[in-house]
């Protein structure tokens, strides 16, 4: 909009700022009034009893404060506490007792080279599957260390999940206290399957089949030793697990029905399931399964596929009912028959398949005899078995040089004066102390009179109204939420008409302070007075009735400023300076 051409559009553009100003003021004054009415008002929160709980409220939360920041501070010199909380959690016995199972724990670990937190990891894993087994008895000693060692190698080294270890741990558990031979039978799938350099990850593929197989799998196929490991290698090259073979044996010791489905498949494919010297392969299975050795059994099977895959691939029928022989799905079936085509080229399949496991067995039979796994080899199996990245190895490594700190070590692994269990009975003693403890509630906490809390009370009383009443405020008018009152104005103004302040108060504002929209700036007027209204008396002022000698008192200023006149250069507004 642009400036006013006439002295009527002036009066109207003022008697409409008067009007909206002066509506304003009462609005503002009343809002006013109603907030010294929150802050004073609302007498049932000032009733005596009603100021002592609120008293008390305060002080109970201040105490709650300096309470919190003690043991705050306190926690901090809790160090072993804090170390061993997973042992206290899970095996639910004393600070004192978790302290003494983390000193067997950490001696361990500084042996097998690992950190003691990684060791109180897997001793909550072995405490999960085995509830009953005391982990720092002298006479559970040895099978507590390979428990330990399966786990290290399963849950860090190749990265398997809790159930998988858990699963393992207890197929390995046949061997007594030496089941961390069990690792040392996986391991030396490698020199038995020529992989001398570790690429095809025998060892984990057996592990991880073996932990997959159902407990009655690994107990009836588990008997001989190693021969399970082989058998998981052969199985998976097939695209079967242990327990798919298992049930192909239960199936086949079924002997009416089994041999129901035989005859039927030799009458659709015209094929007898015999080997190159005509000995049934089906007999062959069933006495593997009898057995209890499923690497013949993997084998036969075998067999059966290299023997029957043209027929199987072209009779659909005959596919059926091989299907339902074997106890398997057709899709599990074809499958099969598919990943021996693709690999029908390949002498390690076919060197794989006729490994009867001998050389395995001898070895593992071995291992047992020599009652123990070196640590030299054990230390051998987790280099070979560390699937873990670099930086993952590196962390490992510089935790355990810190527990090989001299002072750091003795604590951890000592059971004198310095070791960690002392350490925390003397600590919690200390912290503990019903004198320290009274101590501090005497020289720290509140504890106020009764009339005390009432004072505290009513000063909190008073403090929070007058808090929710400036709030009220701030948030009704936000900076910049300030309505325009100029009637017909379409753009911001820089100039204003502000009510007078109270006796002789002098209202000033740094240059360019206040919003864009209205800052003052030092050669800037403000109009203020007790008379705008023309009739000299403020207390019966009509609001919005201006003269209109005061609203041409104005308007003259304004013209004068428009034709750049020097609005201030006397030392007061006289009428003779603006008179037409």
């Amino acid at each position: 909009m642009g400036l006013p051409t006439s002295i009527t559009e002036i009066m109207a553009l003022f008697k409409g700022l008067a009007q909206a100003t002066s509506e304003q003021t009462a609005v503002a004054l009343k809002f006013r009034e109603t907030m010294l009415a929150q802050v004073t008002g609302m007498d049932e929160l000032n009733q005596q009893v009603v100021l002592l709980n609120r008293g008390l409220s305060t002080q109970i939360g201040y105490n709650k404060t300096v309470s919190d920041q003690y043991v705050k501070l306190a926690a901090a010199s809790l160090v072993f506490e804090n170390r061993n909380k997973d042992l206290n959690k899970t095996f639910g016995i004393t600070s004192t007792a978790a302290a003494n199972l983390s000193t067997t724990l950490h001696t361990l670990a500084k042996e097998h080279k690992f950190s003691g937190e990684q060791a109180i990891k897997y001793a909550v894993g072995i405490k999960k599957m085995l509830p009953s087994f005391d982990q720092q008895s002298t006479k559970g000693a040895k099978t507590a260390e390979s428990l330990q060692r399966i786990q290290h190698v399963l849950t860090t080294n190749l990265n398997l999940t809790a159930e998988a270890t858990q699963a393992y741990s207890l197929y390995a558990s046949k061997n007594g206290e030496n089941a961390d031979i069990t690792l040392a039978f996986a391991a030396s799938l490698s020199t038995a399957l020529s992989d001398t350099d570790g690429t095809m990850g025998y060892m984990q593929q057996a592990i991880e089949g073996i932990a997959e197989a159902s407990a009655d799998t690994q107990l009836q196929f588990g008997k001989i030793k190693g021969n399970l490991e082989i058998a998981t290698i052969k199985a998976k090259s097939l695209g079967f697990e242990l327990d798919d073979l298992a049930a192909a044996g239960k199936s086949l010791l079924n002997i009416e029905s089994s041999i129901g489905d035989e005859l039927e498949y030799q009458l659709l494919s015209g094929h007898r399931l015999t080997d190159a010297s005509g000995k049934s392969l089906t007999n062959a299975y069933r006495e593997a399964t009898l057995r209890g050795n499923m690497s013949d059994a993997a084998s036969t099977l075998n067999t059966i596929l290299e023997n029957e895959g043209e027929v199987l691939e072209n009779n659909l029928f005959a596919r059926e009912k091989m299907a339902k022989l074997m106890n398997m799905d057709e899709a599990s079936l074809s499958r099969a028959l598919q990943k021996k085509k693709l690999l029908s080229s390949d002498d390690g399949l076919r060197v794989l398949m006729n490994l009867n496991g001998t050389e395995l067995q001898t070895t593992a039979q071995a291992m047992l005899d020599n009652n123990q796994m070196s640590q030299k080899k054990f230390d051998e199996i987790s280099k070979f078995t560390d699937t873990r990245t670099t930086d993952e190895i590196m962390k490992t490594q510089l935790d355990v040089a810190e527990e090989s700190k001299d002072i750091l070590s003795e604590m951890l692994t000592g059971k004198g004066p310095t070791g960690q269990a002392n350490q925390v009975a003397t600590t919690k003693a200390a912290l503990t102390n019903k004198a320290g403890i009274d101590k501090f509630a005497k020289d720290v906490m509140l504890d106020l009179s009764e009339k005390e809390l009432q004072t505290l009370g009513e000063t909190e009383n008073i403090a929070d109204r007058y808090s929710k009443g400036n709030k009220l405020v701030t948030t009704t008018f936000k900076p910049g939420g300030i309505p325009s009152f100029g009637a017909g104005i379409d753009t911001p103004v820089k100039d204003a008409v502000i009510p007078a302040g109270y006796g002789s108060r002098i209202l000033s504002f740094p240059e360019d302070s206040l919003q864009a929209d209205l800052a003052f700036k030092n050669n800037d007027t403000i109009i203020a007075g007790t008379s705008l209204a023309g009739n000299g008396n403020a207390s019966s002022a009509t609001p919005g009735a201006a003269t209109d000698a005061t609203i041409m008192k104005m308007a003259r200023m304004i013209v004068a400023a428009i034709n750049g006149n020097n609005l201030f250069g006397g030392t007061s507004m006289n009428d003779s300076i603006y008179q037409t």
